[in-house]
């Protein structure tokens, strides 16, 4: 049953992050970068290494429709980058 659980779990990794497979389906283009925010003290020691991804997509339907998130993690901001996409004016740019 373990050896079940590890097939499943490799294969939704080789799969990828549904919520880009969505957005690029919709038509959008999409791009995803890491960052890392440096925390520092005054005296300038390292204090904390803070992950950030940056998920941003466009749309060119009519008029380019845009927009940038960012997450702890690449699935966080995938799931506000389509929740963001979702709420965006329909194809021509119409409100």
């Amino acid at each position: 049953m373990a050896v079940e659980q590890q097939d499943l779990a490799r294969r939704r990794r080789r799969i990828g992050p549904w919520d880009r497979r969505a957005l690029e389906r919709a038509g959008w283009r999409t791009l995803l970068e890491y960052r890392e925010d440096h925390v520092r003290a005054v005296d300038g020691r390292l204090l904390a290494v803070v992950p950030r991804w940056i998920a941003e997509a466009e749309h060119p339907s009519g008029s380019v429709v845009s927009a940038s998130v960012s997450g702890p993690t690449a699935d966080a901001a995938w799931v506000r980058l389509r929740e963001i996409a979702r709420a965006a004016p329909p194809a021509g740019g119409a409100t």
